[in-house]
């Protein structure tokens, strides 16, 4: 009898966090489950490996973890029991500005108030209002917009009003939801340097400071600022936990078992076809891939309505992405700006090259246009400040992150190739050019590059290296991610569900859709929720 013939109770698609999350919660259930990855290694962009020299542990793809402490997945599932540790960087971020100037974002919000008053009174004033304000609705707020099935915008607004907030917050108000984050920083700082640092934080994020309508969100977005860890080991450690929880309570994860299709009888997903045969699911099949692979790769047309077709056709994608450098260095690097604030040769995120509002306008523009900027900006991260386990002793390794377009102007997607190499080199000149002399001409050993391209060939959730697996835009956002029909985590096929990072919220390390589809899949089973009692 082969490892499939009985067939199990659920199967997941895809063994990235969420698929797993899903796996490891009904699998604590009682029930048979099967996690199939077509990679050898489960976590999807959890993923970390010694890309540049032997003993240099570097983070593909998911590098910072926001949520941690906040998302329920963490206590339900005991990950810390399993091997999960983290790092809270006390500096969490910072800007070196041209002129020899910095900003650090502390976990101590008065050292962040006292980094702002460096440049603006009142900017640290109104910024230790707006910490305070949110702070008091943080936890209500993310527990409601993500670890729930999204909620309509409206039902949003009605919701703050009913709590009172716009009575009791000037930064919470339902007119954001016509606003930019640019024009809610513009609106409520004076400094352009306190708001491109700001601004900073949404963009790595992936919320585009000029897209009318994000700023509805961002104020929650800001309350998680000082809430960044690294995952000790590197992010692959969350993965492996998942698995050990998945493992203990008799659950299955099957590497280098692609699934090339969902097999529909009846109406009805009963399960999936893999290089090796047929695998039943005896109760369900969770999608955690992008819905496009789900409906136009993995499914017969014959079973896809018209409108789901039409719809998953349209989903739009982020229309800049990133390109990445990881390095390993020979250590840790010191910064000229430590001259004016010492704190930051301890930040762990650096913006390099943002200096005012405009600056992600003009970025952005070139990406969209598919050119690459002759002087890049720079999202620098050292994971090694807070984990010294990711190098050889002495040593360090470093991210360097470029927004970029997915497809060049001159060539195409294709045109990495030939540009990849050279473009690494320059974002570590302008790396190297904020450092002091002596780190500038010795700290880097070995690099090497990640273009959009080759990171959608490797992984192929990201579509077109869209790290959110959809754009971060208010029609592709809470009941409209990522259609209006599939919002709610069921599909018109019955049986068959998804709980992807296409799904509402996003991607990022958020669990949330694997965990609000638990939520959707339990009440359609009758699963008793072990995991939700107050």
């Amino acid at each position: 009898m082969g490892m499939f013939d009985q067939g199990f109770d659920a199967i997941i698609i895809g063994a990235g966090h969420n698929g797993m999350a899903l796996a490891a919660y009904l699998a604590k259930s009682g029930w048979s489950v099967a996690v199939l990855e077509r990679r050898t290694e489960e976590g999807g962009g959890l993923c970390t490996e010694e890309v540049t020299e032997p003993n240099f542990l570097h983070n593909l793809h998911s590098n910072y973890h926001s949520l941690v402490g906040i998302c329920p997945v963490y206590d339900d599932l005991e990950l810390t029991e399993n091997g999960v540790e983290y790092g809270h960087p006390d500096v969490q971020m910072g800007s070196i500005f041209d002129d020899g100037t910095a900003l650090t974002i502390h976990t101590d919000m008065r050292k962040t108030a006292a980094s702002f008053a460096r440049f603006s009174q009142k900017d640290a004033d109104t910024w230790m209002r707006l910490w305070d304000e949110v702070c008091g609705y943080m936890d209500l707020m993310v527990r409601t917009l993500m670890y729930a099935p999204p909620i309509a915008l409206n039902d949003i607004t009605r919701a703050l009003a009913s709590w009172g907030v716009e009575d009791k917050s000037e930064f919470l108000a339902a007119r954001l939801r016509s606003m930019s984050v640019a024009e809610f920083l513009d609106k409520h700082f004076e400094n352009d340097r306190i708001k491109a640092m700001l601004a900073f934080h949404a963009a790595i994020c992936a919320y585009q400071p000029h897209v009318k309508g994000l700023a509805v969100t961002y104020p929650v977005l800001l309350g998680k600022i000082a809430n960044w860890h690294v995952c000790k080991g590197g992010s692959h450690r969350l993965a492996h936990a998942l698995m050990r929880v998945i493992v203990k309570a008799g659950g299955r994860v099957f590497p280098q078992v692609p699934v090339t299709q969902i097999v529909v009888e009846g109406g009805r997903a009963v399960g999936v076809m893999t290089p090796d045969g047929f695998v039943r699911a005896h109760k369900l099949v969770a999608s955690s891939i992008d819905v496009n692979q789900t409906f136009e790769t993995l499914l017969e047309p014959q079973f896809v309505p018209e409108r789901t077709r039409r719809e998953v056709a349209d989903v739009k994608y982020q229309d800049a992405t990133l390109f990445n450098v990881h390095v390993a260095m020979n250590g840790l690097p010191r910064y000229k700006a430590a001259a004016f604030d010492p704190d930051i040769d301890r930040a762990w995120i650096l913006n390099i090259g943002f200096e005012s509002l405009a600056d992600f306008e003009h970025e952005f523009a070139e990406a969209r246009a598919g050119r690459l900027p002759k002087r890049p900006r720079l999202n620098a991260a050292v994971n090694s400040l807070y984990d010294p386990t990711d190098a050889p002793e002495g040593k360090a390794t470093g991210l360097l992150r470029v927004f970029a377009p997915f497809a060049l102007e001159d060539g195409g997607a294709e045109a990495w190739g030939r540009v990849s190499r050279q473009y690494g080199e320059a974002c570590l000149a302008r790396w190297r050019a904020v450092m002091i002399d002596d780190d500038a001409r010795s700290i880097v050993r070995r690099f090497s590059t990640e273009s959009p391209h080759e990171i959608s060939q490797k992984m192929i959730n990201y579509r077109f290296g869209d790290w959110m697996v959809g754009r971060i835009h208010p029609k592709n956002l809470l009941e409209h991610r990522p259609t209006d029909e599939l919002a709610g985590y069921r599909t018109p096929i019955s049986g068959l569900y998804l709980c992807g990072a296409s799904q509402h919220p996003h991607g990022y390390i958020t669990f949330a859709p694997g965990y609000n589809a638990l939520g959707v899949i339990a009440e359609d089973m009758g699963i008793d929720k072990w995991w939700d009692r107050v």
